[in-house]
């Protein structure tokens, strides 16, 4: 896993994340799946409780609480970029 510093990078990430055929098909998995998925593979993850949506992860050395239960469609890319780009504080 690398370490990803800048907004730009995790864009570049999910947007390979969502063509890489090595992947599962994340066709096969819910949306609450595919969030867990993508930021277990690409971030450390501090809190990863299976039970709620709730997800906290390290960006850029700092702590963020994501509530993936109001993440829009994970395949939907210029949406789900403008969500995670509010959760992220990056605007």
């Amino acid at each position: 896993m690398r370490t990803i510093q800048i907004f730009a990078d995790i864009q570049q990430v999910y947007s390979d994340f969502l063509n890489n055929g090595q992947y599962p098909r994340l066709e096969s998995l819910n949306n609450w799946g595919k969030n867990r998925f993508f930021f277990s593979q690409h971030f450390r993850m501090i809190e990863d409780w299976y039970m709620t949506e709730q997800i906290v992860i390290e960006f850029n050395q700092q702590f963020y609480s994501l509530d993936t239960g109001s993440a829009p469609d994970f395949m939907d890319e210029e949406k789900y970029m403008t969500w995670l780009r509010e959760q992220l504080s990056i605007i």
